[in-house]
């Protein structure tokens, strides 16, 4: 925003007033234990919206989200610091930027959501803590269990986080599919991938 004042006020101002709306909108949703997928969706593409004034061209995104998840509950600010690693551990790294692609849609009853992005095998090693992860994965246990899943695939060239977790509204929440077990999962995600564990990723 400072960078913006001198040279182009008016779009320091818009750029005020939609980081103002995304705050208070963060503030009332992270209140509540659940919200639909497509509040949180509108966040994630707000904020990157925001992130899209500092980096131009450079950063794209692509949502990809199926019509018949758009109800579903998940935790509020679940999307939010996975979209924000996304742009400045992956696309930030990069000269020629990058596209960060959030895609969501039900399998076997269970919520798939994945967020993915480039990033540069030679980047400088992260001062993070992957507090931002840990938390997510944190919230989805809490309201979900040993029902949910936080995996993710760090690859020289591509960082992907994935989330599994009971495709139920709000009102059907009585209704969540059992998940005992590994076998309980869908065979896919039985796929290797290194899992989310406090203190053993850092991004």
């Amino acid at each position: 925003i400072n960078a913006l004042i001198a040279g182009r006020p008016e779009e320091a101002r818009r750029l005020c007033v939609r980081l103002g709306d995304f705050l208070r909108r963060s503030l009332t949703v992270g209140s509540r234990e659940r919200i639909p997928l497509a509040e949180e969706l509108d966040l994630a593409t707000q904020l990157l919206s925001i992130e899209k004034v500092r980096f131009g061209e450079r950063l794209r995104s692509r949502f990809d989200i199926a019509e018949d998840v758009r109800d579903v509950s998940v935790p509020p600010l679940m999307l939010q610091p996975l979209v924000e690693n996304a742009v400045h551990h992956g696309v930030a790294h990069l000269l020629e930027g990058g596209e960060v692609a959030v895609s969501a849609r039900r399998r076997e009853g269970f919520l798939e959501l994945v967020v993915t992005n480039p990033c540069d095998p030679d980047r400088p090693a992260s001062r993070g803590t992957g507090v931002g992860l840990v938390n997510v994965r944190s919230r989805i246990e809490t309201l979900c269990g040993h029902r949910a899943s936080v995996d993710v695939d760090a690859r020289d060239t591509q960082f992907t986080v994935s989330i599994l977790l009971p495709a139920v509204t709000v009102a059907g929440a009585s209704k969540e599919p059992a998940r005992n077990s590994a076998a309980d999962r869908p065979a896919a995600d039985q796929a290797s991938r290194a899992r989310v564990i406090s203190g053993s990723l850092k991004v």
